[in-house]
């Protein structure tokens, strides 16, 4: 009896390991990120509106794939305005501008008169407010297919660098989670500095704890943005396991926002930041199954699911899910059919 108990229990841990081996759906991610948009965007952001000052915000709402439309006007005439006063020096917010531009359905070749990308093209690499900011500049570039650019933009952020280390934005104040995400999707946008890239994957690793990435403590900010650096470089099984203990940790079903101890609104975009990016990785919704009145028969609603009931591999993970747990289903019936006998004995 307590043989069949373990392997019982045995079996029991294969279908919880195999099931949990799939991740998120789209639709899941899809969800979070809606509620989210909800809670930080509408019941927050987007009360005032947006200008050039407010970039990152509305460059973060539009990304989410939100309609931007009705704040569009105001924002490129803050931008075209700021342009023509000789203001808008900064590479990553030209670049925020750009790429709002190209999600909004607008030209950014001729904002009101301004031609952002030559803007862009013609920016100083060394004028960022921020060095985060070189992502947004590289992105724009290597979307308009601006090679020279966005290797000058990549070189600029490079020099921040210290292999073994990590970045030092702050001028000697160390590295950080956060920084090293930035980095990282910097540099995997750019398709440069891989060595660098490794580099920093390897110095992010020193920040995770089970409760999610630590910046002065575990928070979803972090989780975040390390969500990000591995879904941009194409990990999925690593960022299957960060999306879980971002969810788990700090998703509030209640508000549809992200919890922090100081500035959930903040934390919540960073985490729809973030969440784009996992999208693509995030598995296809499983396709419903219809059957017949008498259930004599069932019809897969697509041959991918055909190859997940005959031993195809998890593209995510490499375990066959279903095969196992089919076995183990039919284990447990196995082992229970000798309980039963065992106690007629």
């Amino acid at each position: 009896m307590k043989k069949i108990t373990a392997a019982l229990l045995c079996v029991m841990l294969v279908i919880s390991t195999s099931v949990t081996a799939f991740g998120a759906t789209k639709n899941d991610v899809k969800e979070k990120i809606d509620t989210a948009v909800a809670f930080a965007f509408d019941g927050n952001y987007s009360k005032n509106g947006y200008d050039v000052s407010a970039s990152k915000n509305l460059y973060i709402l539009a990304q989410s794939g939100a309609d931007i439309s009705a704040f569009a006007t105001d924002y490129f005439k803050s931008v075209s305005d700021t342009a023509a006063a000789g203001t808008l020096t900064d590479a990553g917010v030209i670049g925020m501008a750009v790429t709002i531009a190209d999600l909004a359905g607008a030209d950014p070749e001729n904002i009101n008169g301004t031609d952002l990308t030559n803007m862009l093209k013609n920016a100083d690499p060394g004028a960022v407010s921020t060095p985060y900011n070189y992502f947004y500049a590289i992105e724009a570039a290597v979307n308009h297919g601006m090679k020279d650019t966005a290797a000058a933009f990549s070189n600029a952020l490079a020099k921040y660098y210290i292999p073994g280390t990590g970045t030092d934005f702050w001028n000697g104040y160390g590295t950080s989670p956060d920084d090293l995400a930035m980095f990282i999707l910097a540099m995997e946008t750019a398709g440069a500095y891989t060595e660098y890239t490794k580099d920093a994957f390897e110095i992010l690793e020193t920040f995770a704890t089970p409760d999610g990435y630590s910046n002065y403590g575990a928070n979803a900010d972090s989780t975040a943005l390390a969500l990000a650096a591995y879904a941009a470089a194409g990990n999925t099984e690593k960022a299957d396991e960060i999306y879980d203990i971002l969810i788990k940790n700090y998703y509030d079903p209640e508000t549809g926002g992200f919890l922090a101890d100081y500035d959930e609104y903040y934390a919540t975009a960073d985490a729809v930041f973030a969440l784009r990016f996992y999208l693509p990785l995030a598995d296809d919704a499983a396709p419903q199954e219809s059957t017949t009145g008498n259930h004599e028969t069932t019809t897969e609603s697509s041959s991918a699911q055909q190859n997940k009931d005959t031993g195809t591999k998890s593209p995510n993970t490499g375990i066959s899910v279903f095969p196992a747990a089919g076995a183990a289903l039919f284990a447990l019936a196995a082992g229970g059919l000798l309980v039963k006998r065992n106690k007629n004995k």
